[in-house]
Order: C-alpha cells, then structure tokens, then sequence
C-alpha cells in the first residue's frame, strides 16, 4: 500500500480503518466509537451505527470558553430515505422502549479513511456518511455522497439539546426556540443567558420548519450500565427535505455553534451561504493539515511509515487546543469529559510534542505552564468555568523538569532556559526542598514526603469528594524517582547554561543512597511502593517501573532485573500495566457498578496503556538496547497496545482497560498520555 504522502489526490488521503461485516451487528457496532475534535476543546463522536451510546456523545459540542465550558448542542441527524419500494430510515435510537429506529440494519460498511465515513445501501441507493470538524472552527460539516437508481425523497432531521456537556437532565430544563433565515437554515436558541446558538445550513435541501417537537427519552445504554444518568429529551424544529433524481449527489450540511447570533456570524463570514466549493475547500484543508502533521513527524525520523503511527500522529493532535484564558496551547488530557489536566500534559508533552516534531507547541506549552506555576508548583487543573488553577500535584512539577529536560536535549534550544523557564525550575527545587503546599516537602533523608488526608496528589489520584480511592500519603516510590532524575536533570541543565553543577548532582546523589536504603528490600526483590516511619507498603503496583525508566539510573544492574521480572510477572498485560499485583487481596477484576466502585477499581489493578512506553524504556535500559532486544519490545510490548486502536474509538488508544480478561476498555475513550507514550517510545526508543 502506498504511502500517505503519495495519497494525497485532490482532496482525499486513503488511510482506511475498515470494519468486518460481523462488527455492524449492533450489540458489536455499538462498541465500536468515532471521533472528530477541532482543536478548542469541541468536538463530535458517536458510535458507528449513530446510535449514542453515552451522554457525551453528539455530533456537535462546542467549547464557549476553549477549551473548556463545553456544551452539546446537536445530538444526532435522523435520515430518511424515501424509494418506490417504500421508507428507510437510517437512524438508530433507543428509548425505555427499546431499540426503536433501526438503520444499523441498513449499514453495509463503517471506515475511517481518514474522516469517519459511515455506508447505507437500501436497494436502489447507496449513501456515504462522513463526518468532520474544521479546525479552530466550532463547526461541524456531514457530507452525504449519494447513488441512487431512481428518484428518491431525502430528509435530514436535526435533534437539538443545549446542555453542559456534563450534565444530564432527563427533561428538557429550558424553552427551546429556533429562527428560520431561508429555506434553506436557521438559527437554534433558548432564553438562557449564557447557552450558545446554532447556525444550521445546507445549501442542498429546503428547510421545513413546524411546531417544536419533543423527542421520547432517549437512552444511553453506556451510561445506564455505569449506573449513571442515561435518558435525555431532544428537541426538533422542523426537516431538511429534497428530491434527488437517479444519479450521483452530493450534499454538505453545516452545524455551527458560538456565544450569540452575532458571535456565530462574524465567525462563519461567507459560510452563512456556503457552496459546494467552500465544502470542498474545508473537507480539502482539513486533510491537508493532516498531512503536514505526519510529514512532519516523520522527517525527523529514518523510520518507514505506518498506517497505525499515522493515526497515532493524527491523533496526537487533538490534544493540543488553544486556551483563551492563557492565551496559549494545552493539552486536554482525555475525551469525551477530561480539560487539560498538569501532570497529563507534562507526561504527554514528550511524545505529543517533541517525538513528533511540534517543537513550537512544546515550548508554548512550556512557558504557560511556568507562567502559571505557583508556590513552586505547575498547575495541575484549569477549571470548566473560571481561571483559577489548582496544584494539587507532587509529580506534575518533576515531569515539567524532564519536559524542559527532553525538549532542549532534543533541540538544543538552550536559550529557552533563560528567563521564567530556568526561574521555575530553581522555584520547583527549592519549594521541594523547603517544603509547599499539600505537605509535599524534602525528608531529613533527602526523600520527598507528600500528601494530606482528603486530597491524592500522586498521579493515582481518584476520589470523590474527600473519599480518596487509593491513599499514598508518604513517600512514593515513583515520585522520588522523579525527584532523582530531576536533581540530575538540573545539573545537566545547569552545565548548558554555564552554571556549576554541583548542587544539583550533590544532592541527587544523597538521594540515590536514601532511595535504594528505603524503597528496595532483599526479602521481596522489589520496592516497596510507599513509605512512612510507621509503614511500607509491599503493594506490587506499576511505580517503581519508574525507577528503571526515567533518563538516569537509581539501581544497580542485579536490582534492576529483579524489579523488571517483577513488573513483567505480576503486571504486564498486551493492553499495558496493570496497577495492581492480581495475587493483592485489594485486586480489582473490572471497573464496574457506581461511580465509587469505579472509581475504586481505577488503581487496584485495571490496565493502564500509557504504562507500557516506561516499560519499555525500563525493559531497553535494563537488557540493553540491542536491534534485537527493539525488535522484541516492539514485537510483544507495543504491538499489542497499538492494535488496540481498532478497537473500542477507532483511531485512538483508549485511557484504561479491566484488570482482567477480556480487558474491556473503560475511562476516556481516547487519553493523550496513552498516545503520547506509544508515539514516544516508537520514535525515540524502538
């Protein structure tokens, strides 16, 4: 097959995931996800059979605040086909009544190749679906590419809500109200103040509008089984109807959203009457841009290019959005429900960023973060709504170290250090040292003691409220692995900008000692996972893989290979690193029940894939980085987790997985530090 740089023809690149017949049965289908995000934060995602599956889904959710104060606005389209031999409807809904609407049964075939593209054959019609966001434009277009041996009727239905992305109110909790411009669009709004319009176009059909039609619960079958809100009402303001002949068609349909009328038509400018050219030119750029971004990766690479890393590049992208309230990039940490998280965009930033070549997006990234950082800590969340970040992180602020680390031995930028970078990062040292916020502070060993009752700043942080899921007060093995590589990473840094590297590598060395005295133990042949004068926890969890991974070495060779056949024993798995040894009584099979039992099972023991890129790097360093011992990690470590991307969201590498067989997938359907991982160790590593 060809490759993507000689697939660019006209405005198409062929890079097909293509399902089997068997996967379009819908119990199967409905596992199977799409999504297309626009670089604010926004973006659209349903399953392969358009049946939403999950409160987050929809066809259009904008960000009013990127990339957050997330809002759905258009759940679905509902199409129909009119033919001689009678009336196909091509939706499928789910009400308390069931299956209702059942176009599954009319779908012949689902690809990504590379815009989700979903194909209907009724008999004497053959339609092509395909769904796409611009980017930096809250707006969604579907194209229907149409064959049809006779004439035929064609409706599209537009089913609205206007909702926080979050929230799930199984009634309509406002008056919905929509304005028609012309036959052919109009505008969808409500009276609330702060809910966003949308501007809804095509210039193919006609516009008939009719009394506001409320829709049946409808049930999203995901969340019921989460033990979550799952039933919603959908609004209807009228249907997009025309008559198209026995021939070829194309139709494009536009979906806009913004804060007010005014905002959306200083946005769209001459789109408001788009033609088919205009259509051509954003399917045309978008998958231009797509282009550029593997090209770019790939230049600085002497690898041969992959479908499967082409995807993992395509999907690095939408990652990395724009913030308004910094005025800067970021990177979302997960979706459909995460914003841009610290510690997730300093593990990230390697692999989405400099792996791959986007050494502008890394340095901006950087230098927001340093802007941002108080009390001698990054920013580990910027809220929905308000600019006010937290910090509650003790590993976020040592990733940024080895961020700046790796982006300027990748670059040698060394002028970057100069000003606020090297501030923050001496302000990081020191706050450590002298003790900060959440009592994160340097022990009389040199170790780093973290943590307060009610909070989890180790980066297995899940809680609800002031229940804390998997307490790590104490010292945390891989965060003073990190604060090892950290010492040592400033004294590298400190000798590129002429400084003396004394201080740095003194303590780092102090610390060295500390941390094989403390964490390693002979009896078990690994380390232990936390530790306090009262206590050490002998858990077998994933953390200490840290101590083998990260740039510079804490254990000697022996230790080394006793705490990889450890982590290779107990925790690997071909979807990543389980979080908990199975043999632990606290072992968790699924992530499964209510929210606190889910939120239980999320570090005692369900997979994590981004784990397998330190892995990895652990599994080279300590075997030795041979061509031979890269073609196995690649053979029997990364090839598993990659192919995981034809599973669950097509494209993308999901956030965690079950403990146990058959490992479903769980959590954000797509997780950046789960790509950004993969696209690090094949770049860098492999």
């Amino acid at each position: 097959m060809p490759h993507l740089a000689s697939r660019l023809v006209g405005d198409a690149i062929a890079l097909p995931i293509v399902l089997k017949e068997a996967d379009l049965r819908l119990n199967r289908a409905v596992t199977f996800e799409w999504l297309s995000t626009n670089g604010l934060g926004g973006y659209a995602s349903s399953t392969i059979v358009g049946l939403n599956t999950r409160g987050y889904h929809g066809l259009l959710v904008c960000a009013l605040n990127p990339p957050v104060d997330r809002w759905l606005t258009l759940s679905r389209l509902d199409e129909v086909v009119v033919t001689s031999e009678g009336e196909y409807n091509l939706s499928t809904e789910q009400t308390e009544a069931g299956v209702t609407h059942r176009g599954y049964r009319l779908l012949t075939g689902f690809a990504l190749s590379p815009l989700p593209t979903m194909t209907y054959c009724t008999g004497t019609v053959t339609m092509k679906k395909t769904v796409f966001m611009p980017y930096r434009r809250n707006i969604t277009v579907v194209n229907y590419e149409i064959s049809t041996d006779e004439e035929i009727v064609f409706t599209v239905t537009p089913l609205h809500t206007a909702r926080d992305f979050h929230a799930r109110p199984p009634r309509l909790d406002f008056t919905p109200e929509y304005k028609v411009i012309d036959d052919h669009s109009y505008y969808a709004f409500d009276e609330r103040l702060n809910s966003p319009w949308v501007f809804c176009y095509t210039p193919d059909a006609e516009f008939s509008p009719s009394e506001i039609r409320i829709t049946e619960p409808q049930v999203y079958r995901r969340d019921k089984a989460m033990g979550l809100p799952h039933t919603e009402e959908l609004w209807i303001p009228g249907v997009f109807h025309t008559v198209l002949p026995a021939g070829e068609h194309f139709l494009s349909f536009l979906f806009a959203a913004g804060p007010s009328r005014k905002d959306l038509e200083k946005d769209l400018g001459q789109l408001t009457r788009a033609k088919r050219k205009d259509f051509a030119r954003l399917r045309f750029d978008e998958l231009r841009r797509r282009k550029v971004l593997n090209d770019r990766a790939y230049a600085l690479s002497t690898k041969e290019r992959e479908e499967d890393i082409e995807w993992l590049v395509f999907n690095a992208d939408s990652f990395i959005v724009d913030r308004v309230s910094t005025r800067a990039r970021s990177v979302i940490a997960g979706y459909h429900n995460l914003a841009d998280i610290g510690l997730d965009a300093m593990i990230s930033l390697p692999g989405l960023t400099v792996a791959i070549g986007r050494f502008n997006d890394a340095r901006e990234i950087l230098r927001t973060y340093a802007r941002h950082s108080r009390y001698g800590l990054v920013p580990n969340d910027f809220p929905d709504r308000g600019i006010q970040p937290e910090y509650d992180s003790v590993d976020a602020s040592l990733w940024y170290i080895l961020a700046v680390h790796h982006y300027v031995k990748a670059t040698t930028d060394t002028e970057f250090l100069h000003g606020i970078i090297w501030d923050t990062l001496e302000s990081i040292i020191s706050a450590y040292r002298m003790g900060t916020k959440y009592n994160i502070h340097e022990d009389h060993d040199g170790l780093i003691f973290s943590g307060i009752e009610g909070v989890e700043v180790s980066w297995m942080n899940e809680r609800i409220g002031n229940w804390v899921a998997t307490p790590r007060i104490g010292k945390c093995v891989e965060v003073n692995a990190l604060w090892f590589n950290s010492l040592m990473a400033m004294g590298d840094l400190a000798e590129m900008r002429g400084r003396d590297p004394y201080e740095y590598r003194a303590v780092a060395s102090w610390v060295r000692e500390a941390f094989v005295q403390t964490f390693w133990d002979d009896e078990l042949g690994y380390l232990y996972d936390v530790v306090t004068d009262e206590h050490k926890d002998a858990a077998i969890r994933p953390n200490q893989i840290f101590a083998l991974s990260l740039p510079y070495r804490l254990l000697d060779q022996k230790k080394a290979e006793a705490v990889l056949k450890v982590v290779t024993d107990e925790l690997l798995t071909p979807y990543g690193l389980r979080t908990l040894s199975p043999r632990d009584s606290r072992f968790v099979r699924a992530v499964t029940g209510g929210p606190r039992a889910r939120a239980g099972a999320v570090h005692q023991g369900t997979v994590h894939p981004w784990l397998i890129g330190p892995y990895i790097s652990a599994f080279l360093r300590v075997k030795g980085a041979t061509e031979a011992n890269k073609r196995y990690a690649d053979e029997h470590f990364f090839r598993p987790v990659l192919n995981t991307i034809r599973t669950g969201c097509l494209g993308t590498i999901s956030d965690m997985f079950d403990g146990s067989k058959p490992h479903r997938d769980r959590g954000c359907v797509s997780r950046a530090r789960s790509v950004a991982e993969l696209l690090r160790v094949y770049f860098e590593e492999l």
